[in-house]
């Protein structure tokens, strides 16, 4: 790795935690995280786990995490294999390194790891403030929400055969692919939340409309859906509250994952929250289309742009009205 300093800070810059496993490591183990506490307050997470922690499903790492093994450590780097995802470290005094790791960070000793932090100390901020990302190459998407937007609404509906494609859907996903554009799908499914649907449920349903679309050649590049619906009583109904809309937690997972230009994609939703969450992550045009709750939806967003003079959007009758291109 020629930069562990810009490795650091690119972990650091996209939300990622630095992990050590306390298993099997070396016995001064402390003083190889010293460093961290002691000089950057903070400002670089980092935690330490047991094995055992991940073995059981206590603890997982994301794609962002730099997970660190020790020289010493084989087994438990083969023990975690399939549950330590992100980015492995191996961290020793010879130049060879396991096939499962992706990085060498080869250090002569504790005294030669301690430099590296040290002088990372002074130059960290900067790295930070300075990157360089690639919003040149990101593209705009369509943001759809599901129910009465890409199929007619079947209030917690577990049945497949009751699953059916709003007309114009096809030619607007077409379209929206021809121009150039993602197509993603961000549906809140309170019913999970609530008990009322079954994931497996929610899963034949979901596939039933990816069938339909396919028969006439369109398809959604991403879906996420949020069950949040504060439900104590099922664990689907208590989890990831930042995901269920207006909050913009949809939008921002599939912004991480498509490179997406927020500020020139779109959104069509039947219900306030749909655009109330799409404006909050800066989707640049959002279009309310026409439901039974087409005039209550606009009279909370009249409310909401009242007080709101940079929030916009256009109520619409027909998927024809939608308009693409850059702003």
């Amino acid at each position: 790795m020629k930069s562990w300093a810009q490795l650091v800070a690119d972990t650091v810059r996209m939300g990622g935690v630095l992990v050590f496993i306390e298993d099997q490591a070396p016995q001064d183990l402390s003083k190889w995280l010293n460093p961290l506490g002691q000089l950057f307050a903070g400002k670089i997470p980092f935690t330490v786990r047991k094995e055992s922690d991940f073995l059981r499903g206590k603890y997982q790492t994301g794609a962002h995490d730099l997970v660190f093994f020790f020289e010493g450590q084989d087994s438990v780097l083969r023990s975690v294999d399939a549950y330590a995802q992100g980015q492995r470290v191996w961290v020793s005094r010879s130049t060879e390194m396991p096939a499962a790791v992706d990085y060498l960070w080869h250090t002569a000793d504790l005294g030669a790891w301690l430099t590296f932090w040290q002088s990372l100390s002074a130059q960290f901020e900067s790295l930070i403030e300075n990157w360089t990302g690639v919003d040149s190459d990101f593209t705009p998407c369509l943001f759809l929400d599901r129910d009465d937007v890409v199929v007619r609404n079947v209030p917690y509906n577990k049945d497949p055969d009751q699953v059916e494609l709003i007309p114009e859907i096809v030619e607007l996903i077409k379209k929206a692919h021809d121009t150039g554009y993602w197509v993603a799908l961000v549906t809140n499914q309170s019913g999970i939340g609530r008990g009322r649907i079954t994931w497996g449920e929610y899963k034949s349903v979901h596939q039933q409309m990816l069938k339909l679309l396919a028969q006439q050649g369109a398809w959604i590049d991403e879906c996420v859906w949020s069950s949040f619906i504060e439900n104590e009583s099922v664990p689907e109904g208590r989890m990831f509250a930042g995901l269920r809309k207006p909050r913009a937690g949809m939008f921002q997972l599939v912004k991480e994952k498509l490179k997406i230009d927020m500020g020139n994609s779109i959104m069509v939703g039947d219900s306030a929250t749909d655009l109330l969450a799409a404006y909050s992550a800066g989707v640049g045009k959002c279009y309310l289309f026409k439901s039974v709750k087409l005039e209550q939806e606009r009279e909370t967003l009249e409310k909401f742009r009242a007080t709101n003079s940079g929030f916009n959007y256009q109520a619409i009758s027909s998927a024809s009205a939608i308009s693409f291109g850059r702003l």
